[in-house]
């Protein structure tokens, strides 16, 4: 996600990348740094887009923003996370949208929090659209709220095509029976093939997925589905199928 946005941005303002592995951060047509601190030296604009909030808090550990400098935090950390990275003290705007949408310069931004109204120009290069979620932390919020949705949607699927096949029903008849009706959805479509055809190139990985819906479990554990969600995820990504695409949540029905 973050190599596809730095490229974007760097089309259109001055970048300095840094990543763990510096190979990953060359060819973007940004400058590379040797550090973070390398990297937010002199910068108007700092982004963060990387797997989770421990790994966040321990790029910026060491790392001092001045005052005029501002922190577009555009990870899924949840929202623990997000007083232990400074409570306010950066703009909190997840992404909704996988490698296609960051490729194509078509994620949703979901700012939150003071300094929002300053990054119109850095979220144009990366989005088709921006929601302003209001005080700081609602970003987050409806992040999670959105994840829920996509991956209940996912577990749902594979659930419904393991059904299909061990009732003997072509799961290629499911999809034929709720395309163009208020059941359908281009989504389904795209995950169902994907999960009938055991093909799992990731556009969002299993183990990322499984760790959203961990945050949303820790959010509301009054909720039985996303621990559930989360429990089976984390079952396939345990069986070696972390890094494929989320609908791979499917071979945890068979392992």
């Amino acid at each position: 996600m973050g190599a596809p946005m730095a490229r974007h941005l760097a089309a259109k303002h001055d970048v300095v990348a840094w990543n763990r592995t510096r190979s990953k951060a060359e060819g973007l047509g940004a400058a590379v740094a040797d550090s973070p601190a390398a990297a937010v030296d002199g910068a108007d604009v700092v982004v963060t887009m990387l797997a989770d909030g421990p790994t966040v808090a321990q790029v910026m550990e060491g790392v001092k923003l001045s005052d005029d400098q501002v922190w577009w935090q555009a990870s899924t950390v949840g929202l623990e996370w997000l007083d232990k990275l400074g409570g306010g003290g950066f703009v909190d705007g997840p992404v909704m949208g996988t490698r296609k949408p960051a490729e194509d310069g078509t994620l949703t931004v979901l700012a939150s929090g003071p300094g929002r109204e300053q990054l119109a120009d850095v979220f144009e290069p990366v989005s088709a659209k921006v929601i302003d979620c209001g005080d700081f932390g609602n970003g987050t919020r409806l992040k999670l709220v959105g994840n829920n949705w996509v991956l209940s949607l996912v577990e749902g699927l594979a659930e419904t095509i393991a059904l299909a096949e061990r009732l003997g029903v072509d799961p290629r008849d499911f999809l034929k029976l709720i395309e163009g009706g208020l059941m359908d959805t281009p989504y389904a479509k795209l995950k169902g093939n994907a999960i009938i055809e055991r093909s799992f190139e990731p556009s969002f990985p299993l183990a990322l997925a499984a760790k959203d819906a961990g945050l949303i479990a820790e959010a509301a554990p009054d909720l039985p589905l996303p621990k559930l969600i989360r429990d089976q995820m984390l079952k396939a990504t345990e069986a070696g199928h972390g890094t494929e695409d989320l609908a791979a949540t499917f071979l945890a029905l068979s392992s």
